[in-house]
């Protein structure tokens, strides 16, 4: 902070001007603009602090791409029922409560963090990324515990289409060739896979605002999803907030295809893959040097776009409290000077 007086009351009163431009009813355009704004000012400080919990959701792709995926619909058994649904059970497992945890703790952690400082920047005062760390760290098991019951509520229909695509392969396993009862229950299964994708992206959409909520007003996880569909019902002539939501959905697919296509043909052009392989050929663990190099594109793809969610979100978080609520003319009255005569 300057010392010059003049500096200072010309900083603050900037701040305030810039504050009474965002602290508006915006567009879902609009929001999406102001979010890429804040990320060209502060993109290096969040990619700064979030590069660790960046690795860990990298951990949990991984894990589940290596261990879960090749072994889902694959079997030891001789025909029993009851082991091969024992062992579907089991991939599944280990992909919701293995990989999902170490996901979500990087997700939760970045949230946390990124929601804070874009919240300081939408109040118009000085952001402060180490304090913002700290609090993140605080929050971390509760932010923890609502992405959870988040996941689980979300993925069910996908899990239950996937168990019935399972069910599929023991059926096509235990009856005749002629027998189509297994492809008519894999196509169902199918169906019921793309349905539950759709509702997945409903509800992350209708409770996307738990997480700012969570952590600007300090409520239970419960309470914190509660009030994130209020906030984005539609209100008399106020519309739904989630078309905001399904707006970034789009934009994050649009920037990761961007992305992914820039990284890899970069990758391929310059062929770094082989002349990294050949780099590192005579280093012990080769091959898992050449598969790390591998998830370097997965990983700048989800270290640069986790943050752009969390700041969509608090923008969002603000304009639904603005048009259902009024609070930017609490943030105004809180400006003018009071005579305490």
């Amino acid at each position: 902070m300057t010392s010059d007086p003049v500096a200072r009351f010309l900083a603050e009163r900037g701040a305030k001007v810039d504050r009474k431009n965002r602290m508006r009813l915006m567009k879902s355009s609009e929001i999406l603009d102001t979010a890429l704004r804040i990320y060209q000012r502060m993109g290096l400080t969040f990619l700064r602090f979030t590069a660790v919990p960046a690795l860990l959701c990298l951990a949990s792709l991984g894990f589940v791409d290596n261990f879960v995926l090749p072994n889902l619909f694959t079997t030891s058994s001789n025909g029993s029922a009851g082991q091969v649904m024992g062992e579907f059970a089991f991939s599944v497992g280990l992909a919701v409560f293995v990989g999902g945890p170490l996901f979500l703790l990087g997700v939760s952690y970045t949230s946390a963090l990124v929601v804070q400082l874009v919240s300081e920047y939408m109040l118009g005062h000085a952001p402060a990324p180490e304090e913002a760390a700290s609090v993140a760290s605080r929050l971390l098991p509760k932010l923890f515990v609502l992405n959870l019951r988040e996941l689980v509520l979300s993925i069910s229909g996908i899990l239950a289409s996937t168990a019935i695509i399972g069910l599929s392969g023991y059926i096509a396993k235990t009856s005749p060739d002629s027998d189509s009862t297994a492809g008519i229950v894999a196509v169902v299964g199918g169906l019921g896979v793309f349905a539950g994708a759709i509702i997945f992206l409903f509800i992350i959409a209708s409770d996307a605002l738990a997480v700012p909520v969570a952590v600007l007003e300090r409520i239970s996880a419960r309470d914190a999803a509660k009030r994130s569909r209020n906030l984005l019902k539609r209100v008399g002539y106020h519309p739904s907030g989630t078309g905001n939501i399904w707006s970034l959905y789009f934009l994050l697919l649009f920037l990761a295809l961007i992305l992914a296509a820039g990284l890899y043909a970069f990758i391929g052009i310059f062929d770094l893959r082989d002349h990294f392989s050949n780099l590192v050929s005579s280093v012990p663990g080769h091959p898992l040097l050449v598969q790390a190099f591998d998830l370097f594109p997965p990983f700048v793809i989800i270290w640069t776009l986790l943050p752009v969610w969390a700041s969509v979100i608090t923008i969002v978080y603000y304009e639904r409290k603005i048009r259902l609520e009024g609070f930017d003319i609490d943030v105004l009255a809180s400006e003018i000077p009071v005579d305490r005569r």
